[in-house]
């Protein structure tokens, strides 16, 4: 997959047959005209000289699969406010944030971000 960045702008462009499958595949999940546009958050970091396996990102607002295989949606977001000063923290990038009492808890990686002890 050919990667080109132009400001703001990311173009992929397939180079074989399974890519480009992969190319429509994402741009039908992404894109649907009776519902809202989905947008893709990074997971993590990517640090190419450790990471042979690429770059991930999470779909937000994507239906996903319950424990019997059911495709359910994704529960609205409901913001949860810091009740004190601490520092939350992300499970899965381990990213921290500084909050202060009343300030947003933010979502990082597709979840909420969890307060330290």
């Amino acid at each position: 997959m050919k990667i080109d960045i132009d400001k703001a702008v990311v173009t992929l462009t397939p180079e074989n047959q399974n890519e480009k499958a992969q190319l429509d595949h994402l741009w039908k999940i992404l894109i649907d005209c009776n519902g809202p546009t989905l947008k893709l958050a990074p997971i993590g970091e990517y640090v190419p000289l450790k990471n042979d396996n690429g770059a991930q990102f999470y779909i937000e607002g994507l239906l996903h699969a319950d424990k019997t295989g059911a495709q359910v949606s994704s529960k609205p977001y409901v913001p949860v406010f810091a009740s004190e000063d601490c520092t939350v923290y992300c499970a899965t990038c381990n990213k921290t944030v500084n909050l202060k009492r009343g300030e947003e808890i933010p979502l990082c990686c597709g979840k909420l971000m969890e307060v330290l002890d």
